[in-house]
């Protein structure tokens, strides 16, 4: 990453981590523990959950795909909206506009050298700050930056993605417990998504939950297009 090569040699673990703020401030009074044992492997790819600042997702998604030289990939989960111009009142004109789901939230998917070093690049990425890992700590006793796993990510795009009016989105209307069956969804718009299968509002649904970010469900999902499986 030759834009991002003069942070490298400076970028430790320690020195990121005291110059970020936490995302989630409110759960640094979780009793962790024992520690876990595994780190994050500095040269492996991760999905990277980003928290920014004054609603400004998408200006640092703008830079980052500015800056990418292919090394890594910026994600900024958008929902399709109908806006209408107001040239003229009387007749105004319809067209469909792509809005962050969320203003203040996009995804990184890097090494963790790499996603270190564009921590450190304070000037041209202000407001990118890190999600930590309060659920557990590594064998420094210290939290890890929070990763995202590849399958529940998957499923999280495929919902987002798939244009349903009908998926929930606001965690506002997500229950507080999700209890049900682990499933994968093998038939429609949601095939391959995996997660909770329960009864919400009279319909059947397929729960996502982004540990430490959010909870985001499917629309109606017949039963014949739901497969039980082990722990999703």
């Amino acid at each position: 990453m030759a834009i991002l090569n003069q942070f490298h040699s400076g970028a430790s673990e320690g020195t990121v981590q005291n110059q970020s703020v936490c995302a989630n401030p409110e759960r640094e009074s979780v009793n962790f523990g024992k520690s876990v044992r595994i780190a994050l492997l500095p040269n492996e790819k991760y999905w990277f959950p980003i928290r920014a600042t004054h609603h400004r997702a998408q200006k640092i998604y703008d830079k980052l795909v500015a800056i990418n030289d292919g090394s890594f990939e910026p994600y900024l989960p958008t929902l399709r909206h109908i806006e209408y111009t107001n040239e003229d009142f009387n007749n105004p004109t319809q067209y469909i506009a792509d809005k962050p789901l969320d203003a203040g939230l996009l995804f990184l998917r890097s090494t963790l050298n790499d996603f270190r070093a564009l921590l450190q690049f304070r000037t041209l990425l202000a407001g990118m700050t890190p999600y930590y890992n309060h659920f557990s700590r590594n064998s420094y006793g210290t939290n890890d930056f929070l990763t995202i796993p590849e399958r529940q990510m998957d499923s999280f795009r495929i919902i987002v993605e798939s244009g349903n009016e009908n998926i929930i989105v606001d965690q506002n209307e997500v229950p507080d417990f999700l209890v049900g069956d682990s499933v994968v969804v093998i038939g429609g718009p949601f095939a391959g998504v995996e997660g909770i299968v329960m009864k919400y509002k009279h319909q059947k649904r397929v729960f996502v939950e982004l540990q430490g970010v959010g909870r985001y469900a499917t629309a109606y999902v017949p039963g014949a297009w739901i497969r039980r499986v082990g722990n999703a």
